[in-house]
């Protein structure tokens, strides 16, 4: 393709080069892979001149804010670098013993860079080139550059297959972080021991399998913006001087030097059974995860400016739980069959904020609590009587009967922002799958479960707020809210939130129980018989039916409950229910 070619059509050519693994005696690996990417484009605008009439006077006037015709250029370039190196070793010292050990390094960097160039004032739809053009010329570029660099090792050590016991570690440096805190230290240590292989149960015919393990391992995570411990200058901040406005710039995003790697510590004590030539199976962990120095941005007080807030580290959060998984198969005659289950429980807690609470949007991090906690007011009813509104804590100046009730956390009389509390939880308490599966004369089924339990979602836009951005209401806001006629309502008295925002603050009254079950995933299918299918020159041939998504079972009807639940808003794209019909040969 030519050059005139390759720019006109916008291509994207990329370089890769991998230079094959060399094994030495000692197992030495060394890979070096090189990857470019150049994107160079071309887009020429011709924005059409719409005339616009006014009905009453005839006069016709071009609709403003239409640029005029013009061409843009831009390229993009990354490189991206690993280099890998490992080095293994392992010997049997003596019989039964077995001792093995790795070590090795790598570096990954990334450069990437962009330009762009327009102008506008073009004479023809045939000027492609930049300085035809005589108004309103653009330029702009930037560049990022970041580097990961590893050391890393393991040794392990085996004992005729009964106890097993394996140490590694990684020396982690990221260049994300400031000179003096880059560097990580994340060490792992793992135990086993087979008991099924000690000789008092090597010839159980119950238990054919029984393993006690344990783990205690530490990781880290650099995942934050590049260059986030310097302070974020803007341009185009413009300010008056000597009764002139003069362009300059200015800190916009805050920054915290000391920011380094957040630390998480993991420990996990586990058994793994089997019984009667593992047709059942049973797994069961105990787990704590300990997460310290989290990567977060956190806002600032208004009464600093119109700043960004800095990434920091800000605390600490522990998961603890216990995972059990249950498996068995059998046959019977000619029929195979599996069931299976999966559940998780799981507690989540912020353990130490420094006495602070840090808000993103309607959820809160607050130490004794789950972390992304929805934070507001509890809600405690509608109002019925004009009565009961007086004899209540001071809701508004507005309240009146068919609003929403709201509980004096602090009692003072007076409902405000200091009796806002966590009101809703955005992590399942309990996750769960279930799996059935069962063959019979070239007949298979499959079927898969998925779900989660005590979890919330928060209802907003217009699904809370009726006439919303000027949308209808749903048929509930029509028949459950509240009038003098129908006192039991599920909906306070419809009003819109723009000229009554009371009944719309945030509280309990619009937390929603998440929880689902959900058949993720079922399957039918039949194998054509072997003696037909070879005939027809074939190895295999089967039909099958498939759909995914088919049946959710929730109190949630809003919108899909398989969702982002920290989400501000409902608007996220629902899950598609799939249905397919299917051949598959196998010539």
């Amino acid at each position: 393709m030519s050059y005139e070619g390759f720019r006109k059509n916008r291509s994207l050519r990329t370089l890769t080069t991998v230079f094959a693994e060399y094994r030495l005696p000692l197992d030495i690996r060394y890979r070096l892979t090189v990857s470019a990417n150049l994107r160079y484009g071309l887009q020429k605008f011709a924005y059409p001149q719409i005339e616009l009439t006014n009905t009453k006077t005839g006069e016709v006037s071009l609709m403003g804010n239409i640029p005029a015709r013009g061409v843009r250029q831009s390229s993009t370039e990354s490189v991206n670098l690993t280099n890998f190196h490992t080095l293994t070793w392992e010997k049997v010292i003596a019989p039964g013993h077995t001792l093995g050990a790795l070590g090795g390094y790598s570096l990954e960097t990334f450069d990437d860079a962009n330009f762009l160039a327009a102008n506008q004032g073009y004479l023809g739809n045939d000027l492609t080139e930049l300085n035809a053009g005589s108004t309103f010329p653009t330029v702009g570029g930037s560049s990022t550059a970041s580097r990961l660099m590893s050391y890393f090792g393991r040794a392990n050590y085996n004992l005729r297959e009964r106890y097993l016991l394996e140490a590694s570690f990684r020396y982690d440096g990221s260049s994300r972080f400031v000179a003096g805190k880059r560097w990580g230290f994340f060490p792992s240590v793992s135990a086993g021991w087979r008991i099924s292989e000690e000789a008092f149960l090597k010839s159980s015919s119950v238990v054919s399998n029984l393993k006690l393990r344990a783990s205690w391992g530490k990781l880290g995570n650099q995942n934050i913006p590049l260059f986030s411990y310097v302070d974020g200058v803007g341009i185009g901040q413009n300010y008056s001087f000597n009764n002139n406005l003069v362009g300059g710039a200015a800190v916009t995003q805050l920054s915290d030097p000391d920011i380094s790697w957040e630390r998480t510590a993991i420990t996990d004590i586990g058994l793994d059974v089997g019984f009667f030539n593992n047709r059942l199976t049973l797994e069961l962990d105990w787990f704590s995860k300990r997460t310290t120095d989290i990567l977060r941005q956190v806002s600032v007080p208004a009464q600093v400016g119109n700043l960004v807030g800095p990434v920091r580290n800000i605390g600490s959060v522990s998961n603890e739980g216990v995972e059990l998984t249950l498996n068995y198969r059998n046959r019977i005659g000619g029929l195979l069959y599996n069931v299976g289950a999966n559940v998780t429980y799981l507690t989540n807690r912020v353990v130490d904020l420094d006495g602070q609470r840090y808000f993103t949007g309607l959820r809160v991090a607050q130490e004794g609590h789950p972390i992304d906690s929805f934070f507001g007011l509890q809600a405690t009813g509608l109002f019925q009587t004009d009565e009961e509104i007086k004899a209540a804590p001071r809701q508004s100046t507005v309240t009146k009967p068919g609003d929403i009730r709201y509980r004096d956390v602090d009692g003072n009389n007076v409902i405000d922002n200091n009796d806002r509390v966590v009101i809703g939880n955005s992590i399942p308490k309990y996750t769960y799958t279930f799996t059935a599966g069962a063959e019979y004369r070239g007949f298979d089924l499959t079927l898969f479960f998925q779900g989660v339990q005590g979890v919330n979602s928060y209802l907003t836009g217009n699904l809370s707020q009726p006439y919303r951005n000027g949308a209808g209401v749903t048929r509930d806001w029509l028949t459950e809210s509240w009038t003098p006629e129908n006192p039991g309502a599920a909906l306070p008295r419809l009003t819109t939130a723009t000229t009554y925002p009371q009944n719309f603050q945030t509280s309990s009254f619009w937390v929603r129980d998440a929880s689902y079950l959900r058949l993720k995933n079922i399957q039918l299918g039949y194998s054509l018989p072997a003696a037909l299918v070879h005939r027809l020159g074939l190895s295999r041939a089967k039909v099958f039916v498939n759909a995914q998504n088919y049946l959710t079972f929730t109190k949630f009807k809003f919108t899909d409950p398989e969702r982002d639940l920290t989400r501000n808003d409902l608007i996220e794209y629902p899950i598609a229910k799939t249905a397919t019909v299917g051949l598959n040969l196998t010539f």
